[in-house]
C-alpha cells in the first residue's frame, strides 16, 4: 500500500552507491563509491515496516529508484552530501583494508569534493 505524504515528498536525500567502471587494458572492472542524490517520491507501508522511495541519478545507470527503511535515515541515507561523503570515505577505506593484498592501486575518490563544503 502506497502512502503519499505531500509535505515531505520532494525532499532531497543523499546516499552512497557502488560504481564499477572499465579501464582499457584491464580485464576486470574497477570499483568506486559515489555520492548520489535523489528525491523522495513516496512512502510504502507494510504490516511491520515502513520504507521510503528515493529516485536518484547514478553514474552510468541513469535514474534509479531505491527503497530505504526509515531506520536507515542517518546511517545509509542522509540529508546533506557531507554526511554521505563521510560514509563513502568509510566504505572506501574499509574496502582498501579488506582487499589490500589484491589492490594494485587505490580506489578513486570522487566523493572528496563533498568533504570541502
Amino acid at each position: 500500500m502506497k502512502n503519499k505524504r505531500p509535505l515531505i515528498t520532494g525532499t532531497v536525500f543523499w546516499y552512497v552507491c557502488e560504481h564499477r567502471y572499465y579501464v582499457q587494458d584491464r580485464p576486470a572492472p574497477l570499483l568506486e563509491y559515489c555520492v548520489c542524490s535523489g528525491l523522495l517520491t513516496g512512502y510504502y507501508k507494510g504490516r511491520r515496516y515502513t520504507e521510503f522511495c528515493v529516485r536518484g541519478r547514478e553514474t552510468g545507470r541513469g535514474y534509479v529508484p531505491h527503497r530505504f527503511n526509515v531506520a536507515s535515515l542517518g546511517k545509509g541515507v542522509f540529508l546533506n552530501p557531507w554526511d554521505a561523503a563521510q560514509k563513502a570515505k568509510q566504505m572506501t577505506e574499509q574496502h582498501e583494508r579488506t582487499f589490500s593484498y589484491a589492490l594494485d592501486q587505490p580506489l578513486r575518490r570522487t566523493w572528496e569534493k563533498w568533504l570541502n563544503i
